[in-house]
């Protein structure tokens, strides 16, 4: 079976800072071709599939293609277009939510897509458009945990694969949104969602969350039973957060760092600060399944600004065992006349994330003129750090 560093479809290509390789699909079936947001790995367990968002401007959102690394082939699946894909790893099945619930399709051009469930009536008679901003499996993947935004609030809650049957957890009051909901890997009761920023139609732009006791409310923990207790960040303030494998712990992104937290009443604690002097920090992170090693994207100051969507950005490598960073790619340009005034709609910053085992890094890259999905294996990046 073929990989990216082999099939006929990728291209090889050497940081010229940091001298890392990556894979670039240099085959296109559509203009922008991207990695999963960091959330969800596009990969099968087994090696053979990798799932990756496609768009075609000037149409906004994504749809998926597939390639078969046993065959070699590359499929576009357009019917895919939605939110929240999500792929079977043992199957290799993807799933996504769209205004008529949850679907899931085969990578086997040959197969139609499955209507998982659908979605509830109080979201359908309601006008809801989507189902999760990226859905994760309860342990078992017996359910898939969504966050439904709906004009009476936020309903968090697990789709019975089978029935197609919704049970919410827990809805917020209106204008309160809670989303990027993600099931504990090791709990079916436990998941976490983000109190996201909300658009203030007065001042015409997004506003952070107003704090709560205090406290700056991003990270909550949801129980089935509709529990939900807020988690103080370090230095109040966080953004972009995912699990530890083992479930017992969170890691986040606050400002030039990547926290982690315990969840048993414990000071947050710094796992790595990684500064670039005027940036906008870091950005989104991800770690192996023993947290020895992390990634994380983040910005560049560009135009002026310290951040906008599409500016200038970097993934970094970093070795909590030997406390060392590299580069993994130094530097993604400005591609396709995107500006301040007007950014890209396509969400392209690199999300990087281990994927297969820990042995690859799938991200977004612009370094050949365009946006495209990246690969790159892990042990380069260890000896590199050692």
């Amino acid at each position: 079976m073929r990989t990216p560093f082999t099939s006929k479809h990728f291209t090889v290509h050497v940081d010229p800072e940091s001298q890392m390789e990556y894979a670039i699909l240099s085959t296109h079936i559509a203009p922008i071709q991207q990695g999963f947001y960091f959330v969800n790995s596009g990969y099968s367990d087994d090696g053979r599939y990798l799932w990756f968002y496609c768009a075609y401007p000037p149409a906004s959102g994504h749809f998926l293609g597939v390639i078969d690394f046993q065959t070699d082939e590359i499929h576009a699946y357009p019917e895919t277009a939605g939110s929240g894909w999500m792929v079977d790893p043992k199957a290799g099945t993807v799933y996504w939510g769209c205004s008529q619930g949850i679907f899931q399709r085969t990578p086997h051009p040959n197969d139609s897509p499955k209507q998982i469930a659908p979605l509830p009536d109080f979201c359908r008679k309601a006008g809801v458009r989507g189902a999760g901003t990226h859905l994760t499996f309860t342990p078992d993947r017996r359910e898939i945990l969504a966050d439904l935004q709906t004009p009476f609030g936020s309903s968090i809650g697990t789709f019975d694969v089978v029935s197609g049957a919704y049970h919410e957890w827990y809805r917020t009051v209106p204008g309160i949104p809670y989303n990027h909901a993600q099931m504990c890997p090791t709990n079916a009761n436990v998941c976490m969602v983000a109190h996201e920023v909300s658009f203030d139609p007065k001042l015409g732009d997004y506003v952070l969350p107003a704090f709560v006791d205090g406290v700056y409310p991003r990270l909550q923990i949801i129980q089935r039973d509709g529990t939900r207790t807020m988690i103080p960040p370090y230095e109040n303030f966080a953004t972009h957060e995912w699990w530890a494998a083992d479930g017992k712990s969170i890691y986040y992104c606050c400002r030039e760092r990547i926290v982690r937290d315990w969840l048993d009443g414990r000071k947050p604690e710094i796992v790595c600060e990684v500064p670039i002097p005027g940036g906008n920090g870091t950005w989104h992170g991800h770690s192996t399944q023993d947290d020895r090693y992390f990634v994380m994207d983040g910005s560049y100051p560009c135009m002026g600004k310290d951040w906008w969507r599409g500016c200038e950005s970097t993934v970094r490598f970093f070795n909590a065992e030997t406390g060392k960073i590299v580069h993994l790619l130094t530097r993604n340009p400005v591609v396709n006349g995107w500006t301040p005034e007007n950014p890209s709609i396509y969400h392209i910053d690199p999300h990087p994330r281990f994927v297969l085992h820990d042995t690859l890094i799938t991200f977004t890259a612009t370094t050949q003129g365009r946006v495209d999905l990246a690969i790159a294996k892990v042990d380069q990046l260890i000896r590199a750090t050692r």
